[in-house]
């Protein structure tokens, strides 16, 4: 059984779109992080899906059940959804027990039950003795872990997380992370988050779903989605990459400055291609007809600046290059390429 599933989402503004024919699918205890630029639609999606926004038209089930049919749906306490906004949203007032045990209110448990999960929440997520502290006591990361066990004592079926790591300092939010997805894994809950940081993405989620102008360009695996972009929008907005053009040469091969590269599936149509290459597929060596014009060193790697065969390229490198380096060469690391047509790359920079 899916945790979730989306059919044909439409809701907007004031008569302005905002989700144009969103759906998808997410499996139970899987992670889905929602990638996109600021005012494309994640945040909505998410209150659409907790029942914190109306929508025009299209069907939400959860767990099977159907809570969402057209502007009719389940009241958002009925639907069984844990919601985190970025700010955390606990009640400064109220300690950590009592800010949990307003979320429980509503399911109206009898003293002695919502004691006992209260205590064991908050011993899952760590916080176990911190039960009297309020808000102000703790540090970033605990006041997270509040806000997430005061959506997991009611026990979800899915978890809605907007930008909840946008406010952990830096140095402590990818060790946060992990703790947290395994936290959610042993709790089998499954999970949609927004962020606009692609390494929170990658370290946190099962899948990736890029969105564009309220709606999805591409939904799937991680490593999918990253090494096999549909369209340019995303393989551009995963990071960035050369495009270099080049020939097709038979039914399963191109012709490109390294050679002849085979291929299982190439782009019908044009014979003029665009192929896409990051700067980690490229092993730049010494001695060769480039010119190295720059390169900046940013701890795991050193990013260069090429000119070889009448282009400039960006290309990585473990470290640093000797300061006297000019001349060096590019090869291409072996991987599944990345082509798309001319007609294809050009238009989708519109």
């Amino acid at each position: 059984m899916n945790a979730i599933e989306i059919c044909q989402l439409q809701c907007g503004y004031q008569e302005q779109a905002i989700l144009q024919d969103i759906s998808f699918v997410l499996e139970e205890r899987k992670i889905l992080a929602l990638l996109g630029a600021s005012g494309c639609g994640k945040t909505t999606l998410l209150k659409a899906i907790a029942g914190l926004l109306p929508i025009d038209h299209g069907q939400i089930y959860l767990h099977g059940q159907q809570v969402q049919n057209g502007s009719s749906g389940l009241d958002p306490e009925a639907r069984g959804v844990g919601f985190i906004f970025q700010d955390y949203a606990l009640f400064p007032h109220m300690t950590v027990h009592d800010n949990l045990m307003f979320g429980l209110r509503p399911l109206r448990l009898k003293k002695a039950e919502a004691e006992e999960r209260i205590m064991s929440t908050l011993s899952i997520v760590g916080l176990a003795g911190m039960e009297k502290r309020y808000p102000h006591e703790l540090s970033g990361g605990q006041q997270q872990r509040v806000a997430i066990a005061r959506s997991l004592v009611c026990r979800p079926k899915l978890m809605l997380l907007d930008e909840p790591f946008s406010n952990i300092d830096s140095q402590l939010r990818i060790p946060l992370i992990r703790e947290i997805r395994q936290l959610l894994q042993e709790q089998e809950v499954a999970a949609i988050f927004v962020t606009h940081n692609k390494e929170e993405a990658f370290t946190f989620a099962d899948e990736l779903a890029i969105f564009r102008k309220g709606r999805i360009a591409q939904q799937g695996l991680a490593s999918e989605v990253y090494h096999h972009p549909e369209n340019r929008y995303v393989a551009e907005f995963l990071g960035e990459g050369n495009a270099v053009q080049i020939i097709r040469h038979s039914i399963s091969s191109v012709m490109t400055p390294w050679g002849e590269l085979h291929c299982d599936h190439l782009p019908h149509g044009e014979d003029e291609l665009i192929l896409f290459v990051r700067p980690q597929w490229l092993e730049i060596v010494p001695g060769g007809e480039g010119l190295l014009l720059e390169q900046q060193f940013l701890g795991t790697h050193a990013h260069c600046r090429v000119h070889w065969q009448g282009m400039t390229l960006n290309a990585w490198h473990a470290d640093s290059l000797p300061l006297n380096t000019n001349n060096v060469g590019l090869r291409l690391r072996q991987h599944r390429p990345v082509i798309f047509t001319r007609k294809h790359w050009f238009a989708a920079a519109h």
